[in-house]
Parts: C-alpha cells; sequence; structure tokens
C-alpha cells in the first residue's frame, strides 16, 4: 500500500516537473558541460520533512552512463537527517548514495531524478548547516560539487482559506478573497503568499507588499506576527484579460508558505538568474486581522496539504484564436549551409497560454537532401509520432517537434532557428504543421520549407522571415511558482514516507 501511494504520489509531483522542464535556463547558464544544484531545504520539528534533491543542466545535450550521486549530512548530526528514496540507499550513518545507469540531459533542467527525505531527528531542539553533495560519472570523467543549507525550526500550520468560484465575460473585473488561518498553538512570522501564473488574470493595482511580473502578481509577503487562532484576510483586485479564450475555465491558486521556506525557493531562482519579479505602488496590500512586529527564528510548515485555496473562474463568450504555421525558402549550391527560422503566428484573437496551449506544437520536416546541423534547444526529435523528452537541440534528425514558449500574444510570431546544410543539387521540400489546438482555421496549419525552388515563392501560411521571439518574463514567473509547488508536492510524499 505504501509503495502505491508514493507512486502515486510521484505521479502528480512528476507532472509538475515536467511542466518545470519546459522552462529554459537563463542566457547566463554556466559554461561547464554538466552544472547541479540544490535547493536550501528548512523543515519543523516534528514535522513529515521535504522531498530535495539535485538539479541537473547541461550546456549542450549529453548523455551520462554510471551516475552516482552523494550526499554527506554528518555536519547535520543531532539537527536532520536524510531518508532515501528509491534508487537511493544509506551507505553510512551520514553518506546516502543514489545511482541511475543512464541519464540523458539537455538545456532543460532536470529535477527529481536524485531525490531524498530531509527531516529533523527525533528529539532535536532546532539548528541548521551544510548538506554537501556530489555527482560523478565515470563514462565522461564528470566530477562536480555543491552543497545545500539545511534548517530546522518551529512547526507551524497556515491554514489557507476555502475554494470559490465566479463567472466573468473577457474584459470583465473579479475579485479574489485571500484568506488564512493560524492553527496550533505557534505564531508565525511574516508569511508569503505565492500564486499560480494565470495569463488570464491581470492585477488592476500593483501593491507595494507584492511582486508582479508584467501584470501579473507572483507573490505577497507580510510582515509581523500571525496570531495563532486568528484569521487574516484581503481583497485583490483582478481583471479578465480582453484576449482571454473563451468559453474556458481558469484556477487561480495562493498558496501560503513561511519566511523561511519562501527564502529557500527565493534564493534558488535568484542564484539561477530568474527573477521574482517587482514590486508595485499602489501601497500596501491591506489585511485584517492584528499583527504584532517580534522576530522568530526560522519556521516550517507541518501541514502543507491545507496551504492553498482556489478560485475559479468560468470564462464565459466566444473568443477563440487562429494559429497559422509559417514556413521558408532558402537558396544555395550543395554544400552551403543556409540559416532559417521557421514556427507560428497567432493571427488571435485569443492569446495562447499555459491552459489552451499546453499540447500546442510545431513540427518540423527537414527537407530531404538537406541535414540540420543547428538545432534550437525547444525542438526535440520527432519519430513515429513521438518526440524526444530529453534529445532538444540533437542535429542531424528527419522531423522535429519544437514547443513555443506561453503565452504567444495575439499578432506574436515565433520562431525556431535552424541551420541546414544543402547536400545534393535540385529542389527539396519539407513543411511546418502546428498541432495539439482546435483553432479557428485549420487551412493555415501547415506551411512549406522550400530548398532551390522557384524564384520567391510563397511559403503557405505567412511569410518572410521569422523573429525569434517568445515569452521570458512569463516563463520565469512559472518557473518560480512552479518551484514552489514541486515543494508542497515533495513535503506530501516526504509525510507519506515517513509514516
Amino acid at each position: 500500500m505504501l509503495r502505491r501511494i508514493a507512486r502515486t504520489l510521484i505521479a502528480g509531483c512528476g507532472a509538475v516537473a515536467a511542466a518545470l522542464a519546459i522552462a529554459p535556463p537563463p542566457a547566463s547558464a554556466a559554461p561547464e558541460i554538466v552544472a547541479v544544484s540544490m535547493r536550501d531545504v528548512t523543515v519543523a520539528i516534528g514535522g513529515p520533512g521535504a522531498v530535495a534533491g539535485v538539479t541537473l543542466i547541461a550546456a549542450e545535450p549529453v548523455v551520462l552512463d554510471d551516475v552516482v550521486v552523494t550526499y554527506d549530512f554528518s555536519a547535520l548530526a543531532g539537527v536532520a537527517e536524510l531518508v532515501p528514496l528509491p534508487g537511493c540507499s544509506l551507505v553510512d550513518s551520514s553518506i546516502l548514495t543514489c545511482t541511475r545507469d543512464q541519464l540523458r540531459l539537455g538545456a532543460s533542467p532536470l529535477p527529481g531524478q536524485f531525490d531524498v527525505v530531509v527531516r529533523a531527528v527525533d528529539g532535536t531542539s532546532g539548528g541548521e548547516g551544510p548538506l554537501q553533495l556530489s555527482i560523478s560519472s565515470g563514462d565522461v570523467g564528470l566530477s562536480s560539487s555543491t552543497s545545500s543549507w539545511v534548517r530546522v525550526g518551529d512547526g507551524v500550520d497556515l491554514v489557507a482559506g476555502p475554494p470559490s468560484s465566479l463567472s466573468r465575460r473577457p474584459g470583465e473585473s473579479f475579485t479574489l478573497p485571500l484568506r488564512v488561518d493560524v492553527a496550533g498553538a505557534t505564531e508565525v512570522n511574516d508569511p508569503r503568499v505565492y500564486f499560480s501564473d494565470v495569463y488570464a488574470f491581470r492585477a488592476t493595482r500593483k501593491f507595494n507588499n507584492c511582486l508582479y511580473v508584467l501584470d501579473r502578481v507572483r507573490s505577497c509577503t507580510f510582515a509581523g506576527l500571525f496570531t495563532p487562532g486568528a484569521s487574516y484576510t484581503a481583497v485583490m483586485p483582478f481583471l479578465v484579460g480582453a484576449d482571454t479564450a473563451a468559453p474556458a475555465t481558469r484556477e487561480l491558486t495562493a498558496t501560503w508558505f513561511t519566511a523561511a521556506q519562501a527564502e529557500d525557493y527565493e534564493s534558488f531562482l535568484a542564484g539561477h538568474g530568474y527573477s521574482g519579479g517587482e514590486p508595485g505602488t499602489d501601497g500596501d496590500l491591506p489585511l485584517t486581522g492584528l499583527l504584532a512586529l517580534r522576530p522568530l527564528p526560522p519556521q516550517a510548515d507541518t501541514v502543507p496539504s491545507n496551504n492553498a485555496s482556489s478560485l475559479s473562474v468560468a470564462i464565459t463568450g466566444r473568443n477563440g484564436l487562429d494559429l497559422a504555421a509559417v514556413g521558408v525558402a532558402l537558396s544555395g549550391p550543395v554544400g552551403a549551409v543556409r540559416s532559417m527560422s521557421v514556427g507560428l503566428r497567432n493571427d488571435g484573437p485569443a492569446a495562447l497560454d499555459d491552459h489552451n496551449g499546453a499540447a500546442v506544437a510545431v513540427d518540423v520536416t527537414v527537407p530531404p537532401g538537406t541535414t540540420a546541423t543547428a538545432v534550437p534547444g525547444e525542438c526535440a526529435p520527432l519519430v513515429n509520432g513521438v518526440a524526444s523528452a530529453t534529445d532538444g537541440g540533437t542535429p542531424g534528425a528527419a522531423a522535429y517537434r519544437c514547443r513555443p514558449d506561453l503565452p504567444v500574444y495575439p499578432d506574436l510570431t515565433v520562431g525556431f532557428a535552424f541551420d541546414l546544410r544543402i547536400d545534393r543539387a535540385g529542389r527539396a521540400d519539407g513543411g511546418v504543421v502546428v498541432t495539439g489546438v482546435a483553432d479557428l482555421s485549420a487551412s493555415n496549419d501547415r506551411a512549406a520549407i522550400v530548398v532551390n525552388g522557384p524564384a520567391d515563392p510563397a511559403p503557405s501560411g505567412g511569410g518572410g522571415g521569422l523573429p525569434i521571439t517568445g515569452a521570458p518574463a512569463g516563463t520565469l514567473a512559472g518557473l518560480g511558482v512552479l518551484l514552489i509547488f514541486v515543494g508542497a508536492c515533495a513535503v506530501a510524499l516526504a509525510r507519506t514516507r515517513a509514516n
């Protein structure tokens, strides 16, 4: 039974990890072939602990064999311990190793492969210290190390308010009722609430104690002590964007964290070059309830399953979108290498976001007689209708599936840059197909890639060169929130394992 529950939780958390993996790394990614990192962790005395582990990222596609990750928690003796999950084992009282026969890495972060449970030891009064970790792979001579900082603090229990629902049309306003209760007998110091990144919902006021990416709220912090047994509420105003697809349903989730746990994630994001957003200028978001101002040591939530509440908004009316594939025409002699950009254009009127666009892809067929010598990381080899999950950016394939960054606004064109080598004389034809969405017109979902065709052909679906565009700000905000929910999944899994 325990294994079945663990598998269920791992599957749910794996879906979040998969979403995390679509976020591209910042331009300042480390130049090493493989970089390893792990977020800091705060757990509660007597609590279930949290699942955490190394995150791997490669500067280029690479396959690692006989991979070993070693965790050394000897510096945490009497404070915290590590519990192995499947694929890991204790080799000493303070040394834990995890192994994988093979890993395929690309330019997207790969979390969750070497996770362990971090929890307080029985009888501890708290404390903190370093967790040392290293990774090795004998086939390529890889050896790298880093560390995480582990804190054990008082356990608290933040309880989010009940879920709610309403209906709105694109362009109409609504409010989010924000509520948190303090259960148990311990005060909570400076909690923070994180919001799921929903492109459709635009903040109509930007508060000083909240962070925003463009017009979407990312988090809010409330200074002071939250009293045991008390309830605190606030009202946040939003607008359903006029470019929201309808009919549809969008859900905004608010998840509460202690100051220490929020600090762990924020430092991880900052260390990887991701922005937490910018504060507003419209005054503080007011909370009802009396707050004290006395600092407390680090705290961690003992019951994370009750930290989140949601508002479900049914988007009524009719508002669709039309995605057009955009191809290209190239020419050159045998042996020449030509750059091309192919992709999609959103002809609106609705935006493509992570709710209606999660399955959208651009399938690119390389013209026979040419070779893709340079491929963007968002494009993976496509074989028999199935794309590789880890080989993005691999040259030489006959076809690729490319995933656009979301959201794709109306009138925005997203391009994927390839280099093609012309291997034989004569005309060669490939194609571009937009898949994974039911849009307003199927007639422009295909476009041509023509090499050495008639002069000035007009590829179907669009024309001209494509800018390489996207929505990095939205992706970064999404990444930050996804990391938070990865942590929420992790604690749930940790509780199951601990029991």
